[in-house]
Parts: C-alpha cells; structure tokens; sequence
C-alpha cells in the first residue's frame, strides 16, 4: 500500500526563490524578445461551400439518400478548389467529411435501388405466376 508523506518543508535560505512570472522585467526584457518577424495575417476563412456540403452529407445519410452524390460532387469540387488555392483555408476536415458522408449516402441510395428492383421482379414474377 502506498503511504502518504507531505513534501518536506521549505528551507530558507537553502536556495533563491524563484521568479515571479507576473513581475515587471525591467529594461532588460527588450533585448530578450524575439525579432519581429512577418506579421500574422487574419485566420483563414473557410470555404464558401463548407457547410452546404457537410449539411447535404449528413441529410443524404440520415434517410434522403437521394442527395448522396450531390454532397459528393459538392464537396470533391471544393475539396479540388481548396488543394489548388495558394491561399490557405480552413475547415478542409470538414470537406472530407462531407465526402465521406456523400459517399455512403450514395451507396444508401444505391442499395435502396437494387431493393426495389429486386421487390419489382419479384412481384412482376409473382403476377406473370398467378
């Protein structure tokens, strides 16, 4: 088991204490600042089609599965937009995501296909039967 022991009691005059972080530096600071560099630009904006394909993506899987290659097309041309662009973008993830969401929403729409030519042919057979 493991035994509890408080840490041992300060010292004094054992070491320095140590800086305080809120301290004025004094004039000395100025030299140790590091040269001014580039400025920062504003933080990139995302692309202008980001949220309407990951709203078509999540929509395509959530039962309108007709929508599925619409948020594929939609997001593979914005992610295309984005890769080519010299300048830098935000919310790329958010592309792909919404890709990835087209993606299955197509083979949703895709399996819903094949089920009803599949009930077709069934009932078609069952008719052409009795």
């Amino acid at each position: 088991m493991y035994r509890f022991e408080p840490p041992p009691a300060p010292q004094f005059g054992a070491g320095s204490e140590p800086d305080d972080p809120y301290a004025d530096p004094g004039p000395a600071a100025a030299d140790r600042r590091p040269p001014a560099g580039p400025r920062r630009t504003a933080p990139a904006a995302p692309h202008p089609r980001t949220g309407a394909a990951l709203v078509l993506g999540i929509l395509s899987v959530c039962g309108v599965a007709v929508l599925g290659p619409v948020a594929w097309a939609v997001a593979h041309l914005a992610l295309r937009e984005v890769d080519r662009s010299p300048v830098p973008t935000r919310g790329r993830w958010q592309l792909v995501v919404a890709r990835t969401l087209g993606i299955v929403g197509s083979v949703f729409l895709l399996l819903w296909m094949l089920a009803g030519l599949f009930v077709a042919v069934v009932v078609g057979v069952a008719d052409a039967l009795g």
